[in-house]
């Protein structure tokens, strides 16, 4: 043996496992590395409008209680967490679009491909049942809340049923995101059998 030979001692069984998952992970972010489409014009307006508003909003009163705290804006919470809340519940159609959404692709992408399809369409389905189950029950609470008159405990006494209807008003645009999804897998599954 020569004195440039060394013995290497067997990888332990850890860093063996740590090195798959590292190479699985890093091939799922290349994959998923491609140009994200845009959003719809009117909805990165909206969304893009309403948290631009809020952080306006907030960073006067902010600025304001350096300044002169007489000046501040005592609404400027509440309407700031409506603000948020709605662009939060109206971009839920195009996070759930462009498969941006919260989701355990990791676990999906361990299934063979023909079983991870039908896995996905499976989410997909279920995804759309969540989105009618929240269109009915929230449009219900919002209901009520109209209904009953409720109002906010601020100086501004906001309807409530504004702010509670932001939950069907995100179902109604992911359920619609769904039904394109599913739309989009139908044609190239028929697309492949012809």
């Amino acid at each position: 043996m020569q004195a440039n030979d060394t013995v290497q001692a067997p990888e332990p069984a850890g860093n063996r496992l740590y090195e798959t998952l590292r190479q699985k992970a890093q091939a799922d972010l290349e994959a998923e590395a491609h140009a994200v489409p845009k959003s719809h014009p009117i909805e990165a307006l909206v969304v893009g409008g309403l948290a631009t508003l809020a952080l306006v909003m907030c960073s006067y009163n902010v600025i304001v209680r350096w300044v002169a705290s007489s000046l501040t804006l005592d609404f400027v919470e509440e309407v700031q967490v409506y603000m948020v809340i709605w662009a939060v519940f109206l971009s839920l159609g195009t996070l759930t679009l462009l498969d941006r959404h919260v989701k355990s692709d990791f676990f999906i992408n361990m299934f063979p491909p023909n079983l991870k399809k039908s896995v996905e369409l499976l989410a997909d389905v279920l995804g759309l049942f969540f989105c009618v189950f929240a269109l009915y029950y929230g449009g219900v609470v919002a209901h009520q809340a109209w209904e009953f008159g409720d109002v906010s405990t601020t100086a501004l006494r906001i309807p409530l049923w504004i702010y509670f209807a932001a939950l069907p008003g995100g179902a109604v645009v992911m359920g619609i995101a769904y039904l394109i999804r599913l739309y989009r897998k139908w044609c190239k599954r028929e697309q492949q059998h012809a």
